[in-house]
């Protein structure tokens, strides 16, 4: 059976809990969202004490003694040391009338619209949940060569200690068709990895706040629209305060062109750049494209600054790296958005994320602090080494940051700024983000596949999901198409991470509408939507993220097997269709015995072919190459200089592909538009013709909150239009999602049109034509 590793990793997960075989069918209650406060996350249970005191008893004893009769009488369980959801709402009904403090939560039990649902019953604090289902690779479409294949190969790369443990998964149509668990997650105790393995998650918190933001801006009544101003909520990054660092010839800080937007911070875009990664030099050289953020990195490793809200205050007076919306550049925009969180909701960000994300998705051990009761499940950060001069000796294993209570991540240890995965502090004590598990973060990412929904709780609209996973770099960028991330060609960036456009230069394995993102430490996912895979991959080695590729190739060329069976290609080169390669017969490798010599010599050529990942650039030491335009946006610049024939240089005859961001290069040309849309600038469309405004963003009248003679003008929502007739147009509104039939006098056209093309047209993105574009093409 090719999944028995899988099922009996399943059974041997739930053994760590004794009530996951009964948690599937532990029932739900809605309860009032503000309840939730009171409950102890992520466990959603309380003190029999802690109800007494929200009950407005005196104690415990006080409680039980009221309480106890009216229980038994309903032939109801007493009540115990520990109170769930259910039982205290039944609480809350039975002192109503006894009580104030009840009778007030009694009100919000009756006229509440915002409610949550939670499990009725208390849950175990760690451990486990009750399980998805799982499916044998033929169930879903999958051959299974390519799986057993994958497994030898990463039980060699344990060994060889490309690092130290792993745990790995493939969900292909909402069911877990691969599993694998190998190394230890503690070298030197020789615990296994395992799901249930706490690992640090670094950059992969900001998935976690990106959809924990993303639970407010969906709320109507909170008003927040992407293209908002950071300074709406932080008046420290008020455009009138802030400067860009001068472009070459300027001597003085320059003004800000525009200020940052809230789209600007979930994509990265908003000029803010990033500090110091592991093994950048410390204190920083001159000229390193980290060294502005040295002091704020010292002070708050010296506890000077002792919270987000100080952190983000200190990063306003740091001139920005470039213009909001100019380039992409990886930096500390959701570092800000977490504090952005904090003013919304008037609360710190864990509360938050436990109260929105992590409690209503049971990713029980998810959070910025490990319990010291739990400290044992989390093992040492390691770095993996080679040894010099002998690639094919197992690597040395360096330890980062120690396992158990010594871990920087464990109770007073753990960072006081709560950062959504950016590393604050400087490298030699590299702290930030949250922590998690195989199984919880799992869960997020069934929830992305689920469009917002899991067991029964949904923590996000349909809509939102759709609007999160889409890319949002043009409309970040001033409608530039020719931005990507690390440049790499055809990657753009949506509310979660990287997406993949189709490009003819895009690398190779990967495939137009995946989406996904990495960690400093080594875990890593990606997920695709139009194939319905999910795809996680756990380690805890720094700088070390092939093996998500690897999974990721492996999962794609099983599909491609199941079809047409074996052809003759190489084992990555799965994003191009099985019928351009010949047909073979298989090899006596194909069974999934190979060597350990060919997987010697599989690695090695990897090492020396293959093209790092958007992914591994955000966590890789050194220079980075995100600054740059792309290879169309450089050709535009060229031409217009007389320069197209020959590499760009910078003053020290520097290639423009290999600068480094430590100097700051501004071309003469600006990138505010691109060339092509500057000489051809697209017509509005005319209101005498309704059907060309099909699928524009458009403004709208909004309902004014209240009526009289005395209400307040209506506010615009921003909307899209989706149909026709006559004159009227149909809508559909922003954030509340709502369907609108207004006139076409009524809108006005939100500019997009400066999106422009690129100077090499074979480059644009042309995989979602809209109606009426060959008609366009043509013209």
């Amino acid at each position: 059976n090719s999944n028995s590793n899988s099922s009996n990793s399943n059974s041997n997960s739930n053994n760590n809990s004794s009530t996951s075989s009964s948690n599937s069918s532990i029932g739900r209650v809605d309860v009032p969202r503000a309840w939730l406060a009171h409950f102890e996350q992520p466990c959603i249970h309380l003190s029999a004490e802690a109800a007494a005191k929200i009950l407005g008893f005196p104690g415990e004893k006080e409680l039980k003694r009221f309480a106890g009769p009216l229980l038994k009488k309903s032939d109801e369980e007493p009540l115990g040391s520990f109170v769930g959801p259910l039982l205290f709402k039944r609480l809350v009904v039975l002192a109503s009338s006894k009580t104030a403090q009840a009778g007030k939560m009694m009100e919000e039990l009756l006229l509440g619209r915002d409610f949550i649902s939670l499990p009725s019953q208390p849950l175990p604090a760690k451990g486990a949940v009750g399980r998805w289902p799982t499916a044998i690779p033929d169930e879903v479409g999958m051959d299974k060569l390519p799986f057993d294949r994958l497994r030898n190969y990463f039980e060699w790369r344990t060994r060889m200690r490309h690092f130290a443990g792993i745990t790995c998964g493939i969900v292909k149509n909402g069911h877990l068709v691969y599993y694998q668990e190998s190394g230890y997650a503690n070298v030197e105790t020789k615990t296994k990895m395992a799901t249930d393995s706490i690992v640090r998650l670094f950059s992969m918190t900001k998935c976690l706040v990106s959809a924990a933001f993303m639970t407010y801006y969906e709320e109507p009544q909170r008003g927040i629209d992407l293209d908002d101003p950071v300074s709406k909520y932080l008046p420290a990054f008020a455009q009138s305060s802030m400067s860009v660092l001068p472009k070459r010839g300027q001597r003085e800080n320059q003004p800000l062109d525009r200020p940052i937007t809230l789209r600007q911070l979930l994509t990265h875009t908003s000029g803010i750049g990033y500090g110091a990664t592991l093994d950048d030099p410390w204190p920083p050289q001159k000229g390193s494209y980290y060294k502005i953020y040295e002091d704020i990195c010292e002070e708050t490793k010296d506890g000077r600054i002792k919270n987000l809200e100080q952190w983000c205050n200190a990063l306003a007076k740091i001139p920005l790296k470039g213009q909001p919306g100019q380039m992409w550049d990886y930096s500390y925009s959701l570092d800000v958005l977490g504090r952005v969180l904090e003013v919304i909701a008037n609360k710190p960000l864990d509360v938050i994320m436990e109260e929105r994300l992590t409690g209503p998705l049971k990713m029980r051990d998810t959070g910025f602090v490990v319990p010291k009761d739990q400290a044992h499940r989390i093992g040492p950060w390691y770095k993996s080494v080679e040894v010099e001069g002998k690639p094919n000796v197992a690597h040395q294993l360096e330890v980062v940051d120690k396992g158990g209570e010594a871990s920087g991540w464990v109770g007073a240890n753990a960072s006081s700024v709560l950062s959504a995965g950016g590393t604050l502090e400087v490298p030699l004590a590299m702290k930030g983000g949250m922590v998690s598990t195989f199984n919880d973060y799992l869960r997020f990412l069934i929830m992305l596949r689920n469009y917002g929904e899991l067991d029964g709780v949904r923590v996000l609209k349909r809509e939102t999901v759709q609007l999160m996973i889409a890319n949002h770099i043009p409309a970040a960028c001033n409608g530039k198409k020719t931005v990507f991330v690390f440049d790499k060609p055809g990657v753009g960036y949506n509310l979660l991470g990287q997406i993949q456009s189709s490009h003819p230069k895009q690398d190779k394995g990967t495939v137009s509408g995946e989406y996904g993102w990495g960690g400093l430490a080594g875990p890593a996912f990606t997920i695709d939507p139009r194939a319905d895979i999910i795809v996680l991959s756990m380690t805890q080695t720094a700088f070390v993220l092939d093996h998500e590729e690897y999974l990721r190739y492996a999962g794609r060329r099983a599909i491609h097997q199941y079809f047409y069976g074996s052809v003759a290609a190489p084992n990555k080169a799965t994003s191009y269709p099985p019928e351009v390669f010949e047909a073979l017969k298989p090899k006596p490798g194909d069974n999934g015995k190979e060597s350990d010599k060919e997987f010697e010599e599989e690695y090695r050529t990897a090492r020396l072919t293959r093209s790092k990942t958007a992914k591994e650039r955000a966590i890789l030491p050194g220079a980075r190459l995100d600054r740059h335009p792309s290879d169309d946006a450089d050709v535009a610049m060229g031409s217009l200089e007389g320069a197209a024939s020959a590499p760009a240089e910078d003053g020290e005859g520097t290639p423009v592909a290999k600068r480094r961001k430590s100097v700051v290069q501004v071309p003469k040309a600006t990138l505010s538009t691109s060339p092509v849309a500057q000489q051809t600038p697209t017509r509005p469309p005319d209101p005498s013709k309704p059907q060309e405004y099909m699928f524009r963003r458009v403004t709208v009248p909004g309902e004014a909150p209240s009526q009289g003679p005395e209400a307040p003008t209506p506010s615009a929502q921003k909307a899209r239009v989706t149909g026709h007739d006559g004159e009227m147009l149909e809508v559909i509104t922003e954030g509340n999602w709502q369907r609108q039939q207004v006139h076409v006098k009524d809108l006005s056209l939100i500019d997009e049109s400066h999106f422009g093309s690129a100077s090499l047209v074979a480059n644009a993105p042309k995989e979602f034509p809209m109606p009426g574009s060959q008609s366009k093409d043509k013209a």
